[in-house]
């Protein structure tokens, strides 16, 4: 059964594939790509389709851009083969292929263009086994200037190709940042945009303390809005996603564009557990909250993020951190 299995894995199939181009793994052509279908016995499958210049995971969550655009130029564009499998280790890697390889197809245009599977590593993991549908052979594989291996270039779990972007923003682009802190709204601030003349206003509760504004760090905040990304998601049951909703947030974070498309990121305390380390205070007491980690949702997304304070703390300030401090 392994042999038919191995041929039926490695017949010939009419799929526009000359001999000519037999060893041609390579998609010179990325930006027509249009779909990519990934799948294994084992993980499933993901796919990845591009609708209105836009990348899509499993139709649900928008793809990382930087992966993508690695993906798509720096993997299936450059691969190249090395060379053939040698004759002793043919029937080798055919039979470990038709049980371990990945399958993946990629449209251009929206037509299937090319199929092709991925292996294993080789010996010495300086190139991959791989095969293109329609030859009768397998090959060694790589990147020129590239020392390893490519199964990893190709996972299936959905959360490695999903973006972990949350904001990123030019300054320009924003309009207006509101920040509330529910158990302390005195804390709580709305930086705007008076004019073009990048001119700020900041406001603020009446009640909130006084004291001498520093105006560059104001005209300074919406600059703090680039490239902010979470350290993950975290896989939560309805009830317990439903429960945490429902508890007060520590901060919300609403940001306006020029197009006055507003993102709204809630931010909560996130309970420590054994797994995590270094959380005590100074008397060696355990702490319930993790003081470098945060849950968050965006939006209307229905995954809980995962937020770091080194990441964020710049923008989840307070009213009076933008008060000079007075110098002894």
């Amino acid at each position: 059964m392994a042999g038919l299995g191995a041929w039926y894995f490695l017949k010939p199939i009419k799929t526009g594939t000359s001999d000519k181009t037999k060893t041609d793994f390579s998609i010179k052509n990325t930006e027509s790509i249009t779909k990519i279908f990934i799948s294994n016995k084992f993980e499933g499958h993901v796919v990845l389709e591009k609708k209105k210049g836009v990348w899509w995971v499993n139709e649900k969550y928008e793809a990382s851009i930087p992966l993508m655009n690695f993906f798509l130029e720096e993997t299936l564009k450059k691969v190249r083969v090395r060379g053939p499998v040698a004759l002793p280790a043919r029937q080798n890697v055919i039979a470990s292929m038709a049980t371990l390889a990945s399958k993946v197809e990629v449209y251009c245009n929206h037509e299937l263009y090319k199929t092709f599977y991925v292996g294993s590593p080789t010996s010495d993991m300086s190139g991959t086994y791989m095969y293109l549908q329609g030859s009768k052979d397998p090959y060694i594989t790589h990147i020129p200037g590239f020392d390893g291996f490519l199964s990893t270039r190709f996972p299936i779990a959905e959360h490695e190709w999903v973006s972990k972007l949350v904001f990123d923003y030019q300054p320009d682009d924003i309009q207006c940042v509101d920040v509330f802190y529910p158990a302390n709204p005195n804390e709580s601030f709305t930086v705007k945009r008076r004019n073009k003349n990048n001119d700020f206003d900041i406001i603020a509760s009446v009640n909130a303390l006084k004291g001498q504004l520093n105006y560059a760090a104001v005209k300074s905040y919406f600059g703090m809005f680039k490239t902010k990304t979470c350290e993950g998601f975290i896989s939560l049951k309805q009830a317990q996603m439903d429960s945490l909703r429902l508890q007060k947030p520590l901060c919300e974070i609403s940001v306006t564009d020029s197009k006055k498309i507003v993102k709204k990121l809630r931010i909560y305390l996130r309970q420590s557990n054994e797994r995590d380390h270094s959380l005590f205070d100074s008397h060696g007491n355990q702490l319930t909250h993790d003081p470098s980690r945060f849950n968050a949702f965006l939006d209307a997304n229905p995954r809980c993020f995962v937020i770091q304070d080194i990441v964020f703390a710049n923008v989840m300030i307070k009213y009076s951190d933008f008060f000079i401090k007075p110098t002894k």
